[in-house]
């Protein structure tokens, strides 16, 4: 089914549109994303074909409103925003492996999930790169992990460990990905290891531990 033609529906009636199949909607990245937002009720599993280049806008309001699969016509797109837009955009089922690049732009003290981070690394096989000092936050081993799925820290990215559970080789791999923060939200939690990684577990700037 063309989008255009759901689009064209919209545009010459007031009434409710439903998809009760699992139509396939075609045509460009902006002729889906806006066929796709003009219906109110898809009752299958309809999936898409894009024709052009996406945007990560466009992606986003495709995933938003479909559970079917989504063919692009290119799967390198690079895409630059928020975390959260990122993995909405990325959250669907797609035809083929996503390979494109992503840049996330969120603000400078930004709280951001550190499992957001790791998610968006399984979505996409291209790199992961944190513009400004975000705070990622997690338990010791979701930070760990999210440091490690970033492939260029350009913001200096700080870190908020929540709860008891953190290791001496999370906080070393933290602070070895990272000059930016760390904050323990329980300093005094039980460490044990080589006066080495000790030293290296708390290098950084770090909570005082007790």
């Amino acid at each position: 089914i063309a989008a255009t033609d759901i689009s064209n529906i919209n545009a010459s009636t007031t009434g409710t549109i439903t998809v009760t199949n699992n139509i396939d909607i075609n045509g460009t990245s902006a002729e889906v994303a806006a066929a796709v937002g003009n219906v109110d009720t898809f009752g299958g599993s309809p999936t898409v074909t894009l024709s052009n280049d996406h945007t990560l806008a466009e992606l986003k309001a495709i995933n938003n409103a479909i559970s079917g699969t989504i063919t692009l016509d290119n799967y390198s797109v690079a895409l630059t925003g928020s975390a959260a837009d990122v993995k909405a955009a990325l959250a669907g089922t797609f035809a083929a492996t996503y390979t494109g690049n992503v840049t996330l732009t969120d603000a400078n003290v930004t709280n951001i999930a550190a499992t957001d981070i790791t998610t968006i690394e399984g979505d996409t096989s291209g790199t992961i790169t944190v513009s400004n000092a975000i705070d990622i936050n997690g338990s010791g081993s979701e930070v760990a992990a999210a440091f490690a799925a970033i492939d260029t820290n350009t913001g200096n990215a700080t870190a908020t460990i929540t709860g008891n559970a953190y290791t001496v080789a999370q906080l070393k791999a933290i602070n070895n990905a990272t000059t930016g923060a760390i904050t323990l939200s329980t300093t005094n939690t039980n460490l044990t290891g080589t006066a080495a990684d000790l030293v290296s577990a708390f290098a950084g700037t770090i909570t005082t531990h007790t």
